[in-house]
């Protein structure tokens, strides 16, 4: 970007938006912005909501060592009587977790407090216009489609029911994820979202 000001203290700037870029003014009472960004990313993903308005437990960790991941995953696990859970990574140091056992939202928003993942995330069904917590299941600029890693947690806890909807999905979308649950809550329709990001 080129600013130039001359005599008569007027400024000049001059910049060519690039394809990716978009540009804003903004205007206070005490100053004035021109601001240029990126154009946001149009990605899929889908929402823990299920049909009877509970929801899965999804979890979105940003820079943290996958050891952190496993740590939390192990407390929150024996705190919440969680079955397994299955971790995917979305870049390095970057992780996602889904555990198919379902809980009311506010559940939810307590076991995220016992985690260390990202703290946008906790609070996302503030922001969110669906009032949900959304994972990604698109590529994204500078990530890949989420690569399923692994399972994590116990094999414990397989008596609580989970969604057949969310476990469609993955069985689907991840060919080695499988699921050994005794009560499945037999619903069918997922909410799937298409976000900026």
């Amino acid at each position: 970007m080129e600013v130039k000001i001359d005599k008569n203290n007027i400024i000049r700037m001059t910049h060519k938006l690039k394809s990716s870029e978009n540009y804003k003014v903004s205007k206070g009472s005490k100053f004035k912005t021109i601001s240029i960004f990126s154009k946001p990313q149009i990605v899929k993903g889908f929402s823990n909501v299920c049909e009877d308005g509970k929801g899965i437990l999804v979890i979105d960790y940003d820079g943290v060592d996958k050891s952190v991941v496993l740590d939390d995953y192990s407390l929150i696990q024996e705190k919440f009587n969680l079955p397994i859970g299955y971790l995917f990574k979305t870049k390095e140091n970057n992780f996602h977790v889904i555990c198919l056992k379902k809980f009311l939202q506010s559940e939810i928003f307590e076991i995220l407090q016992y985690t260390r993942c990202d703290n946008m995330f906790k609070t996302m069904t503030l922001r969110n216009p669906y009032r949900s917590y959304v994972l990604r299941l698109s590529n994204k600029k500078g990530s890949k489609k989420p690569k399923f890693v692994e399972f994590i947690g116990d094999e414990i806890n397989w008596e609580y029911e989970i969604s057949s909807a969310h476990l469609d999905l993955l069985v689907k979308v991840y060919k080695t994820i499988r699921g050994d649950y005794e009560k499945e809550d037999k619903f069918i329709k997922l909410k799937l979202n298409i976000y900026e990001t």
